[in-house]
């Protein structure tokens, strides 16, 4: 490869990195709906043709930047449940929760989802990531309890439970940006024995 090729290459990788860069920024700030190709390449001070000469349209780059958002946090995810400390470990769970759902990456999910609806192409993807994410997450309680592949719900099916729940509580701060994860770790310490049952009130 020649120096004006491998120029190229490495300019090109770097608007790609610019751009992806100033797109995360933008989409979880704004939204989906809001956020244009023109407003990406005016952020990242590139041109439209650059950005196509990357990416296909905004759907392609928005479905990067969901997996790295997925794979960045189960990476994290996984680090918090390596904690010996099951007190530490759910606060920690809840401190992250409430991170996720500040962070504009539950309205961008539930945006693009809506506005990808009618691409089959596109919800084949997204099927393919949420697959991915169940599995992980999987992988990681069948890690940290052994026991529970002996139990009599499948631990796959606990994965899926958690994901709705999680999915739910996402979408209703969309809705409501006052809700917050307290009824659900409450419940969460109640389940592992942390603290009693509330009392009636």
């Amino acid at each position: 490869m020649n120096t004006s090729v491998n120029s190229r290459v490495v300019s090109q990788s770097q608007n790609r990195a610019r751009l992806k860069a100033c797109a995360r920024q933008l989409l979880l700030a704004d939204g989906y709906a809001a956020t244009s190709i023109a407003k990406i390449t005016g952020a990242a001070g590139l041109t439209t043709g650059a950005y196509y000469s990357n990416f296909d349209n905004k759907a392609q780059l928005t479905i990067e930047l969901l997996q790295d958002l997925q794979a960045e946090n189960q990476q994290h995810v996984e680090a918090i449940l390596a904690t010996a400390d099951v007190g530490a470990r759910i606060n920690a769970l809840q401190a992250w929760v409430e991170t996720i759902l500040a962070s504009g990456w539950p309205r961008l999910e539930l945006e693009f989802a809506l506005a990808s609806r009618g691409d089959a192409g596109l919800v084949e993807q997204e099927g393919h990531r949420n697959h991915a994410a169940t599995r992980a997450l999987e992988e990681s309680l069948e890690q940290l309890a052994p026991s529970l592949t002996q139990g009599p719900v499948p631990v796959r099916r606990i994965a899926e439970i958690i994901l709705d729940l999680a999915y739910g509580l996402a979408v209703r701060t969309v809705i409501d940006p006052t809700v917050t994860s307290d009824h659900l770790f409450e419940i969460i310490n109640i389940v592992a024995g942390l603290v009693g049952t509330p009392t009636a009130m």
